[in-house]
């Protein structure tokens, strides 16, 4: 089969755990033996350092049949998968959006539900291509006339939710704040984007939870919905020393953005009450945030997948402090597979994947400080407890068999 995947960001662009899960599946669709194509978007910068496979490219599209090196390093699949980089017509790209202020960014939301110049590009794309299946993921950047556009070439079409994007702009449902997405504003967004994906064949969400935040406020009536975790690349099982010694320091690790909705000041706070204890913070990513550092926290900046692997299995816990819902964190199921424990929020779909007590109150300091230090009095037994949800790790392939029988 030829499969298409549409995604905001792609390769050297990436940036999160959902664009990791899209490279995942190119590779699980690439062992499969089946032709891959990909759809992204890219900044307002010139590309200059592409090979372009087709004489004839389609206007500022970017035909790749290389996986150039990148900062993120998430880009795993072969070189065979052609790459469509295009900018859509908009204020800002949505690379960039982070830099817009916040009063253009209602209009920024606008043009790109209804972004016109999107619709065709990807429908000429597809036209060309000619793909049996087209798997969309984030669309925020890429335009919702998307799953119009894929309708009307009369492709099979199957949507995969990483976020809340489709019933509140911003993609984030943030604690204490969970009203906002039920707003009269956001219902009317919700009632726009609802009429866009009516169309989807198939749903599939990572979470129960987000799934049902969904279809309780009326999306996919149409469609078939599953619940399929995210796929990850399976490596071999890593297990951290079993003793410390007396004056080896115990690692707590972060890995991602160093944004407010991420709960990085809640970590630092609660970091600051373990002052008896023989412990560091090691802080990898970069933000707004990393201003707020303080003793024994080392900011170890961006870092490339298999840096982050290697700090993973270096480290003795990781910490996921998110203020927002998050869906199926793909930095937890990595540091899972390497049997690394987890303190993580008690919201969104972290508790389908993780057990009760690795679990606290989200925005709570003292419930963090509390799981912390309940980790490091009792590290070796903690080690031994295995994940709710590590039995549900699929590798890209068995995720790939999986979606082709739907």
């Amino acid at each position: 089969m030829k499969i298409c995947l549409i995604n905001n960001l792609y390769g050297e662009y990436a940036r999160g755990g959902a664009e990791r899960v899209v490279e995942n599946i190119a590779t699980g669709l690439e062992e499969a033996k089946h032709k891959v194509f990909v759809i992204a978007t890219r900044p307002m910068i010139e590309l200059k350092s592409y090979k372009v496979k087709s004489k004839k490219p389609l206007n500022d599209e970017i035909y790749s049949p290389q996986a150039p090196h990148n900062d993120s390093n998430v880009t795993r699949h072969s070189s065979l998968v052609t790459r469509h980089f295009f900018c859509p017509w908009n204020i800002i790209s949505y690379y960039n959006l982070h830099k817009l202020p916040a009063a253009l960014k209602l209009l920024w939301h606008l043009i790109d539900m209804f972004n016109i110049q999107s619709y065709f590009k990807i429908k000429k794309v597809l036209r060309a291509e000619q793909p049996d299946l087209v798997m969309t993921h984030n669309l925020t950047g890429v335009g919702f006339l998307t799953p119009l556009a894929i309708k009307h070439c009369g492709i099979k079409r199957i949507h995969t939710l990483h976020d809340i994007q489709l019933l509140h702009p911003s993609g984030l449902m943030i604690v204490g704040r969970e009203k906002k997405v039920d707003s009269w504003a956001a219902r009317i967004y919700q009632w726009c984007t609802k009429k866009l994906f009516n169309s989807v064949d198939v749903v599939i969400s990572p979470s129960a939870w987000l799934m049902q935040e969904h279809k309780k406020r009326g999306f996919f009536g149409k469609s078939k919905c599953i619940i399929l975790p995210n796929p990850i690349i399976k490596t071999p099982s890593y297990s951290p020393p079993s003793q410390r010694g007396d004056n080896e320091k115990f690692i707590f690790l972060y890995v991602g953005q160093l944004e407010p909705h991420k709960g990085v000041k809640l970590l630092f706070e609660a970091f600051k009450q373990l002052t008896n204890e023989n412990c560091e913070l090691w802080i990898v990513g970069a933000g707004a945030e990393s201003k707020k550092l303080g003793m024994n926290i080392k900011l170890l900046g961006n870092k490339n997948h298999d840096e982050a692997q290697k700090l993973m299995r270096e480290a003795n816990c990781l910490i996921v402090p998110s203020l927002c819902y998050e869906n199926q964190p793909t930095v937890i199921l990595e540091a899972r597979q390497n049997n690394l424990p987890v303190i993580a929020s008690d919201i969104g779909g972290i508790p389908e994947i993780l057990d009760a007590e690795f679990l606290f109150q989200a925005g709570k300091r003292e419930d963090l400080v509390k799981k912390m230090r309940w980790v490091i009095e009792n590290y070796d037994e903690v080690k031994k407890i295995p994940s709710a949800g590590t039995q549900n790790f699929l590798s890209a392939r068995s995720y790939v068999d999986k979606i082709l029988r739907l």
